[in-house]
């Protein structure tokens, strides 16, 4: 039993697997699907079509009579007849065809009149319901040549006869023994019954009609599918760009949904992202105007005092110049970073790179930024890995992503001060973090870090916060070293994080 259910079941598999994959590929395409429509839609035509005729033939059918076949097959019995007669040059054919006929006549059956006769007309042999001991030859086959002339036996446009019951004689002559004999022979064709109808122009119609309707019908779906793509795609032309059309299917269709509003949502992030650099412009103005006369002021406004001597003693005179020029280096500073930013964001740069050992590197800038840690009551707290680990970078460059992450966590650190700097190998990458307690921030203010001009406080109170440029200037340094640099924000802790990939050993 299991031998004969195990190919059934592998069978059953295959059919279902074909059917999945025929369905599948129907649906994934408008053509296989517009084809398979017009085959089904055909079909139901032919079956419309169908059924009007079989209607339309019954609608006051034409019913005949056609006696065309009866007529043949007496011809035929006489032709047979003669034949035999003449061949054998007896008249026992003939004698046997009367007797046959005689037969049926006394078993009341429908029996032809055969007639043998001389050149005279008299009968010589004839069955037995015939009376004529003398026939006219001359009328007798006038009549005979008449009826074949206006009922054509092997007329196959035009039955023979229709609607017209009567008796049909054929004749042929015969010369047996030297002798002229003339042979007749009569009766009534049986007649075949058939209808006819002229159907017209309604089967026609009906397929007409129905392919239409269920050509519109089938397609009801598609065509709201592309009305729905029209008029989505007039909305978001509209300006409309959060406008989503409903994708249905799988289809080309479905795909080109998909695309518009993919494109749709590209279209809202470039606006999006315009927007936001057109505000980052403005904030660059606004900015970059603020920190430049801020400074700018000072030294204007001490300047002036030098100038017009208005100090008491030379330690004052000193003093105005002293914070005179830390004016100017912190205008400097401003404008190198401004100019280090754009050098970096719109140039070709050419990095100068180098083998360094990261370990030895970072130990070092942490050494020299000691003093100022503990100017802000700062101290660093170090784990870095025993393995020394070399990256293959531009120093001065990346000393530069250091001393900025170090210098954010001394001027933001709170708390108790601690600055934490780890330095590790992580598979093909060296992962240097540098962590410090911080106040909260949030996932977008995260997103905007490393965004330029970018500052938490955004009151700007205080020109000594710096430009804002200094993470976006470490990223834009870190990628080009084919790094990565994050931040995240957990348990009160702020932590900047460098991926740089280790020189290959």
């Amino acid at each position: 039993m299991r031998k004969i259910i195990k190919p059934i079941l592998f069978l059953l598999k295959k059919l279902k697997m074909f059917i999945v994959t025929a369905i599948t590929k129907v649906r994934r395409s408008i053509r296989i699907q517009l084809l398979t429509t017009f085959i089904l839609c055909a079909f139901l035509s032919l079956l419309g079509a169908k059924a009007a005729l079989s209607f339309a033939l019954n609608i006051n059918p034409a019913v005949k009579i056609d006696y065309s076949q009866g007529m043949q097959e007496i011809n035929d019995q006489a032709q047979r007849a003669a034949d035999l007669a003449s061949n054998e040059n007896s008249l026992e054919a003939l004698q046997q065809m009367i007797e046959s006929e005689n037969d049926k006549f006394e078993m009341e059956q429908s029996a032809l009149k055969v007639i043998v006769t001389d050149e005279n007309g008299k009968v010589l042999y004839k069955t037995k319901q015939v009376e004529e001991k003398q026939i006219n030859l001359h009328y007798k086959i006038r009549n005979v040549m008449d009826f074949a002339i206006n009922h054509p036996l092997n007329n196959y446009e035009v039955p023979a006869i229709e609607q017209l019951r009567q008796e049909f004689i054929a004749f042929y002559p015969l010369t047996i023994e030297d002798k002229n004999l003339y042979l007749f022979v009569s009766g009534i064709p049986e007649g075949m019954v058939i209808a006819s109808s002229n159907e017209g122009l309604i089967p026609l119609f009906s397929a007409i009609v129905v392919f239409t309707f269920s050509f519109l019908y089938i397609t009801k779906r598609k065509m709201k599918q592309i009305e729905a793509l029209a008029e989505g795609v007039k909305e978001i032309a509209k300006g409309d760009l959060t406008y989503r059309i409903e994708k249905k299917g799988i289809d080309e269709i479905a795909l080109l949904t998909e695309n518009v509003n993919h494109m749709a949502e590209a279209i809202m992030t470039n606006i999006e992202m315009e927007r936001r650099i057109e505000k980052q412009k403005n904030e660059l103005i606004t900015n970059v105007s603020h920190d430049l006369r801020t400074p700018l002021t000072s030294i204007m406004g001490y300047l002036r005092l030098l100038r017009d001597e208005r100090y008491d003693t030379k330690e004052q005179s000193d003093e105005y110049l002293k914070i005179a020029f830390s004016k100017s280096e912190q205008l400097k500073n401003l404008i190198d970073d401004l100019f280090e930013y754009t050098k970096l964001t719109n140039e070709s740069i050419i990095l100068g790179k180098q083998e360094v050992c990261m370990n030895e590197l970072l130990d070092q800038l942490i050494e020299e930024l000691i003093p100022q840690a503990e100017e802000n009551h700062r101290i660093f707290i170090k784990n870095f890995s025993e393995e020394r680990i070399f990256a293959t970078v531009d120093s001065e460059k990346i000393v530069r992503v250091f001393d900025n992450l170090l210098m954010n966590a001394i001027k933001y650190s709170t708390g108790n001060g601690e600055i934490f700097v780890s330095l590790e190998r992580k598979e093909s990458n060296v992962q240097i973090c540098v962590a410090n307690e911080s106040d909260e921030f949030t996932s977008e203010e995260l997103t905007s870090l490393f965004e330029r001009f970018y500052k938490k406080d955004q009151s700007r109170t205080s020109v000594a916060e710096g430009s804002g440029l200094g993470l976006a200037i470490a990223k834009s340094i870190v990628e080009l070293h084919g790094g990565k640099i994050g931040a995240k924000y957990t348990d009160g802790m702020l932590q900047f994080s460098i991926e740089l990939l280790v020189t290959a050993l």
